[in-house]
């Protein structure tokens, strides 16, 4: 399996337009829990059907999604096998979303919801989420993209049901340094009844082949680094504190078109 997945990267990383807009996103992700010796292998596709242009740096474009997508995801870990598939419809400022994490229990856990883009940088939405055995919940969400100046933009997203007993807001800021130099920093605030906590991670690309990140999940240390070969495809390493006791090594690459 793991012969083929190489295989299939090496494929794909031989075959990159000479343009840097993209409408194709394909990622293999291994992860490992170190003390409880599991491992995770994920595999996704992402295409938008209309080219994106990335926002200076080969691994951001832009905060807002603004165009039909689908995104497909493959999930192999010790305990199960699944297949994911959510997606986008835009037709004209409306759209449509619908997301099924489980393709083999697609009638009992299902995402469907509608909303509107406002002047290209306000988008807002309202999901019905089914799930089997439990009651249904409704989702509401806002997303704003903000212009700081030419160099910078600050993005933010809040997410609730519609009971406002669990809630989530994060808040993305990207900046250029100059010199192919630039900083984001990502923060998420999530609130529910079984948890409260912050989560932070901050990226300094010291060129556009080099990043180095630094943050915090629940408390406890995230580190990672990122390395662009082109801007077709990139490799990521992170170790991260699961806990007191544990911790997860991540590797990951993305191919993109």
């Amino acid at each position: 399996m793991k012969i083929l997945i190489i295989f299939l990267m090496s494929l794909i990383t031989t075959y990159s337009y000479a343009q840097t807009e993209k409408t194709w996103f394909n990622q293999a992700t291994y992860t490992k829990l170190e003390d409880a010796d599991t491992h995770t292998l994920q595999l996704s596709t992402h295409y938008y059907f209309a080219p994106q242009a990335n926002f200076w740096v080969w691994d951001d474009f832009g905060y807002l999604d603004t165009d039909t997508n689908v995104l497909m995801t493959f999930t192999n870990d010790d305990q199960s096998v699944f297949t994911g598939v959510e997606g986008e419809l835009f037709i004209s400022n409306w759209f449509a979303t619908a997301n099924i994490e489980d393709l083999g229990d697609a009638d009992d856990n299902y995402t469907i919801g509608i909303g509107y883009l406002f002047f290209e940088n306000l988008k807002v939405s309202a999901r019905r989420q089914h799930q089997s055995g439990s009651d249904n919940v409704i989702w509401l969400q806002g997303q704003l993209n903000f212009d700081i100046d030419e160099n910078a933009y600050v993005g933010t997203t809040l997410i609730s049901d519609d009971e406002l007993d669990n809630w989530q807001v994060e808040v993305r800021y990207f900046r250029r340094l100059g010199e192919q130099k630039y900083f984001t920093l990502d923060l998420t605030h999530e609130n529910s009844s079984s948890k409260n906590h912050n989560n932070f991670i901050a990226n300094y690309y010291f060129n556009q082949h080099f990043a180095f990140g630094l943050g915090s999940n629940e408390s406890h240390l995230l580190v990672e680094g990122k390395y662009f070969v082109n801007h077709s495809f990139f490799v990521k390493a992170r170790y991260q504190e699961q806990s007191d006791d544990e911790q997860s090594l991540e590797m990951s690459m993305q191919a993109q078109f």
